[in-house]
């Protein structure tokens, strides 16, 4: 899990990777809309959220307002790392989700 991501330094626990480097990168995801580009996006869409997550729902609310034939889903019991806390749970949301597009457009699918 995320604790997997620490390592002990002087001082105890500390994050594997660079703090300025870490908040660099997620500098833009804070200052900038991305609803243009959401807009644009063609293909089947499974938006995925956390029980208790970061995402207001009216933003969520606002992402299948746009574009309705979104499937959504929230997994019980999960916060930001939904992908670590219950990874079987959206490993199995994932592939019905896919298996459904297969069927859906009769393709060969593994």
């Amino acid at each position: 899990g995320w604790a997997a991501g620490l390592e002990e330094r002087e001082g105890g626990w500390w994050p594997r990777f660079d703090r300025d480097v870490m908040v660099r990168s997620l500098a833009e995801n804070a200052r900038r809309s991305f609803w243009r580009e959401w807009g644009q996006v063609a293909c089947p869409t499974l938006l995925v959220l956390a029980q208790s997550s970061f995402i207001p729902a009216r933003e969520a609310e606002e992402m299948l307002r746009q574009r309705p034939a979104t499937m959504a889903m929230s997994i019980p019991g999960t916060g930001h790392d939904l992908h670590l806390e219950q990874p079987e749970i959206l490993h199995t949301a994932v592939l019905d989700f896919l298996k459904g597009l297969c069927g859906a457009f009769s393709m060969v699918c593994w």
